[in-house]
């Protein structure tokens, strides 16, 4: 854990020592103390898996990102200020959130903003890389500047999960761990955001259409034996989670989704007589199944008999109409 304070300095290089500090902590912001000859401030961090923390202590002040340095921004990462003691007041994108002990508020380091800090005011800040809050919180632009009460519902939970984490940052985690909780808490955090907004869900028009091309890109990768919920999560930057919520109203999962797709065009394949010299396996594997066994059970599941039994009992009812139908769309 790094730690960092004014005290101790000539009261002459204090908020210059500050500004330089916080700066490279959060991003570049500038300070002016309520009262230049009395201010303090402190800051400690600490990183557990993808994500960092810190808390920062602060006398009255006011912190502001300018638009000429959120221009200038390199990473894109958003804050999520837990207030532990005292009143902070953040400004973003024409909100602002006075914030009391256990409320939440979420920024970006893209925009411009200004934070009030009251006296004595001490503030826990989580910083996560934009490409990770997405995986997420879709639409974390949403929130910004959206108070969450530190009093009930999931925003209390979270607030408590982060001062936990903090309180336990000092004795180290293993890396494996760190990042799963990150991601516990970064899912309950995205869950408080439903809570209070119901922005995840609430747009049927922006859901169906992420759903859509959802759909377009398993249709597109259903012969890759790795397509899976993890590999479609990651190509649209989400969490699994979130890609479960897309298709709640769907009534299948995303890995049924697949499976029956799969199982849909093998079942075409294996009736057309195109492709009778190729074997059940062949056709199978040719759709992403890579197991011959596990591949004979679902498709039982699914059609009631067997591969074969369905290749030749369909072969047998419809030879002539299948011959024609390619005949025709072979002309």
């Amino acid at each position: 854990m790094l730690s960092y304070s004014t005290r101790g300095l000539p009261s002459s290089a204090k908020v210059s020592y500050w500004n330089d500090i916080i700066s490279d902590v959060f991003a570049p912001l500038e300070t002016k103390p309520a009262n230049g000859r009395d201010f303090d401030a402190e800051v400690r961090c600490a990183k557990f898996g993808r994500l960092r923390m810190a808390h920062a202590v602060s006398r009255a002040a006011t912190v502001k990102r300018s638009k000429a340095q959120a221009a200038k921004v390199e990473e894109h990462h958003f804050f999520l200020h837990v207030q532990m003691e005292g009143q902070l007041l953040v400004r973003q994108e024409g909100r602002e959130a006075l914030l009391q002990e256990g409320d939440l508020v979420l920024s970006d380091s893209t925009l411009p903003y200004s934070l009030d800090y009251d006296d004595a005011c001490s503030t826990l800040v989580l910083i996560v890389n934009g490409e990770e809050m997405r995986r997420h919180l879709p639409m974390p632009e949403e929130m910004i500047g959206v108070k969450l009460s530190g009093k009930k519902g999931l925003s209390r939970t979270t607030a408590l999960m982060l001062r936990s984490v903090w309180e336990q940052t000092e004795d180290g985690f293993l890396p494996e761990l760190g990042s799963r909780i990150a991601d516990s808490l970064l899912d309950v955090f995205a869950t408080a955001c439903t809570e209070v907004k119901g922005m995840v869900v609430a747009d049927a028009a922006i859901t169906g259409a992420r759903r859509v091309q959802i759909k377009r890109y398993i249709e597109a990768n259903l012969r890759n034996p790795d397509l899976s919920v993890r590999m479609v999560a990651s190509a649209f930057s989400i969490s699994p989670r979130y890609l479960h919520i897309l298709f709640t109203s769907e009534n299948e999962t995303v890995s049924s989704y697949i499976l029956r797709r799969r199982l849909e065009e093998c079942g075409k394949q294996l009736t057309d007589v195109m492709w009778q010299r190729r074997t059940v396996t062949e056709i199978a594997f040719g759709w992403g199944f890579n197991n011959a066994t596990h591949f004979a059970r679902v498709f039982r599941n699914h059609y009631g008999t067997s591969p074969r039994d369905y290749r030749k009992t369909q072969i047998a009812s419809g030879h002539d109409s299948a011959w024609l139908r390619n005949l025709a769309s072979a002309g």
